[in-house]
């Protein structure tokens, strides 16, 4: 009988001690850390359609499948919204949703660039900080040193110390562009394009991106023909559409008839010039497809210059999504999809057989059949192709 009682209390324990194991809580799966990035504007800012617009595609559209709420904040893109924002000729790019953190910070002033990188990297706790253009050089060289565990991403330059002088750490990858290829490729078509023999370049400040800019437009224009008078104006900002409006202006009282800048913001003034004006005046615009910005004039883009600066931003931070970031200075061609041209109005203002022969010099460029100068000095004693 004790024998009997005794293994009954053994059984109640043993169906007490499994009820609770049975409700016992599961244990949680630790959260998955998002990797934040950081991106620091140029003092155009972001609404300049352009080169700060381009990054921030890069990093809030395609890297984070978000768009920004103006006053502050983020909301989620369709699938539909996403795949129009990829420009036809990225399209075979695989670019797909990273699933990052964005925290971007605007620049109004120079002075502001090292300490929105502070805070990216010391508040944010950033994994990646981006400096968007060659005005960063200095300030993401001087914060990659001071902060050695975090990576930097650099556009249109590798990082420099205090007194100008190239540097290489370890932990900055710098993405660089050959705006001399797309620029000769828009040069070309200009040169196909005017009726009066007289086009104008407009450029923002004379930095190297803009000078190759420059360069490979007026080899364009040479190579079609020579005989094509080109008046150019540097305004000294990139901020500023008024001084591009001015110079617009100028040079159409002057007699051109085609338009091209590479001036950010300023070169916005430029549109709203020839919008005023219309036919027989097109514009081209620069870094992004301007064509299709209702807020500046896409019945009268011609084409615009593309730098994909919205890809590079997005494979660097794919690079460390992946962790494959590696340092040094990555160079971003025709060939592998960095720049371009858009096809706007080209086809309404070149015949076919023009349209085909750009083609052609595209296709020249891409095999290595000749290089576009990239000093508009050094344009002049350039040999221009003839079998195209």
């Amino acid at each position: 009988m004790r024998v009997k009682k005794l293994l009954a209390l053994l059984l109640v324990v043993v169906m007490v001690g499994v009820v609770f194991v049975g409700c016992a809580p599961a244990e949680e799966e630790p959260p998955v850390e998002t990797i934040k990035i950081g991106l620091v504007t140029d003092v155009g800012g972001r609404g300049d359609r352009s080169f700060n617009d381009s990054a921030l595609r890069g990093l809030e559209t395609w890297a984070g499948k978000v768009k920004y709420v103006k006053g502050g904040g983020y909301e989620a893109i369709t699938d539909a919204e996403f795949d129009a924002s990829i420009p036809e000729d990225l399209k075979d790019r695989n670019i797909q949703p990273l699933g990052v953190s964005a925290k971007v910070l605007e620049s109004k002033d120079k002075k502001d660039y090292i300490p929105n990188i502070a805070s990216l990297v010391e508040q944010e706790k950033c994994d990646l900080v981006i400096g968007v253009g060659f005005m960063l050089a200095g300030a993401i060289g001087e914060s990659a040193v001071k902060y050695p565990d975090t990576k930097f991403m650099l556009i249109d330059a590798p990082p420099v110390d205090e007194d100008g002088n190239m540097i290489d750490p370890p932990n900055v990858v710098g993405y660089l562009f050959n705006e001399h290829e797309c620029g000769f490729l828009v040069g070309a078509i200009a040169a196909y394009a005017t009726e009066a023999g007289k086009v104008g370049y407009i450029g923002g400040m004379p930095i190297p991106p803009v000078l190759r800019y420059e360069a490979g437009y007026r080899a364009g224009l040479k190579t079609i023909d020579p005989s094509i008078e080109i008046i150019g104006q540097y305004t000294g900002s990139f901020t500023e559409p008024a001084l591009g409006k001015s110079a617009a202006e100028s040079q159409i009282s002057q007699g051109c008839d085609v338009l091209f800048h590479a001036a950010g913001a300023t070169g916005n003034g430029m549109f709203q010039s020839i919008c005023e004006r219309g036919a027989p005046y097109w514009g081209i615009g620069v870094d992004v497809d301007m064509g299709l910005d209702e807020n500046l004039c896409p019945a009268r883009t011609l084409t615009s210059s593309l730098k994909h600066v919205d890809y590079a931003t997005y494979l660097a931070i794919k690079s460390v999504v992946e962790d494959t970031f590696h340092s040094g200075l990555i160079i971003m061609t025709l060939k592998d999809g960095g720049v371009g041209y858009a096809p706007d109005h080209v086809a309404d203002a070149l015949t076919q057989d023009q349209i085909d022969k750009v083609e052609h010099l595209r296709e020249m460029m891409i095999d290595g059949v000749f290089e576009v100068p990239t000093d508009p000095p050094d344009v002049d004693n350039w040999t221009p192709p003839t079998d195209f």
